[in-house]
């Protein structure tokens, strides 16, 4: 395994920032320093084993596909790309930003900024991303982190939200409310997080002794930005459960919206929790109890792994799990409990 400018930066005892800078011959670095740090990178042989370094990019690219598109009102990946680039400030590199269109979903062409050399390395974000298309990238050895997404991979590394505890932790919330007929709302299960969330909520009705009720368990099969409202109509031809417990904000928003609009209160009549904690749920009226996942904490780690791959591509990947934390809002009305 290869000298990483890491390795440099700790006998440096220099940030890693300052390391790239030196070795790249950017500025901000005094040139005492920078000699030292050549001096070192010299003794542990470091450009032995970057010899094509001279033919980086220094460039990283986000990619998504269109369906998020326009990213900036994107509340869940605007929040994971500033963390992205944090961390690539302080590797001294450029992020791009790209996209696939939806029509090119089941393709599995290897994207030009790949194949142009324009990039030293990828994030690729949401799990609507065909698998063909990541196993042809794995393939190239190409330099690749998964985001809110998983794949078995040997080289792919994947930084995802901890679905499991987050769901169990506010459907066990919603149980201490006094709720015991308690709905499901969520996306299709193909999409690796709603499949995790949908298994939590049961596993949870389940350790709680509380019958799982298909009636009020509500899935929609294609992802889109509507899932909410439509979800919320299926559940208003039938008896209302007491609380829902949503796989996502946005399905939550849904859910509030369409509730009042036919005249249901929240929480008077529906409990509500959804999941994501993005920003706008702590504005709505009534603001929505949700699980909160550290968005730029998933943009940071996923820099970090995708610069150690770049550094190291045979090292053995990882899946990290991004902790989550119940937010108590005012979208959950207790129950008398027996």
């Amino acid at each position: 395994m290869g000298v990483t400018i890491k390795d440099i930066a700790e006998k440096a005892a220099v940030s890693i920032s300052t390391v790239s800078k030196s070795l790249n011959n950017k500025p901000g670095v005094s040139q005492a320093t920078r000699q030292r740090i050549i001096n070192i990178a010299k003794e542990l042989d470091y450009f032995s084993f970057h010899s094509q370094a001279h033919l980086k990019s220094h460039n990283i690219a986000f990619i998504m596909t269109r369906r998020h598109i326009p990213i900036f009102n994107n509340p869940f990946y605007t929040r994971v790309i500033a963390g992205v680039e944090i961390e690539v400030e302080n590797y001294d590199y450029n992020l791009l930003f790209s996209t696939i269109k939806l029509a090119d979903l089941n393709k599995k062409e290897i994207p030009p900024i790949i194949s142009q050399n324009k990039v030293d390395g990828l994030i690729l974000a949401g799990a609507d991303i065909n698998y063909e298309l990541i196993r042809a990238i794995e393939k190239l050895k190409f330099p690749t982190v998964l985001v809110d997404n998983y794949l078995k991979s040997p080289l792919l590394d994947c930084i995802v939200s901890d679905n499991y505890n987050g769901t169990m932790e506010a459907v066990r919330y919603l149980i201490k409310k006094g709720h015991k007929k308690l709905g499901y709302a969520g996306g299709p299960l193909t999409h690796p997080s709603f499949q995790e969330r949908f298994k939590a909520y049961k596993m949870e009705l389940m350790d709680n002794n509380i019958p799982i009720n298909n009636d009020i368990i509500k899935i929609h099969k294609n992802f889109n930005q509507k899932m909410g409202v439509k979800l919320a109509k299926e559940f208003l031809k039938a008896e209302l459960p007491s609380a829902i417990f949503a796989a996502n904000d946005a399905i939550a928003l849904g859910l509030l919206q369409t509730f009042k609009k036919y005249g249901h209160k929240i929480p008077e009549e529906i409990s509500l929790v959804g999941f994501d904690n993005i920003e706008v749920t702590a504005y709505t009226s009534p603001s929505i109890t949700t699980v909160n996942i550290n968005k730029e904490g998933m943009g940071q780690e996923a820099a970090k792994k995708l610069f150690d791959r770049i550094d190291n591509p045979e090292k053995k990947a990882t899946k990290s799990v991004i902790p989550t934390e119940l937010i108590e809002r005012e979208s959950v009305k207790g129950l008398p409990i027996p």
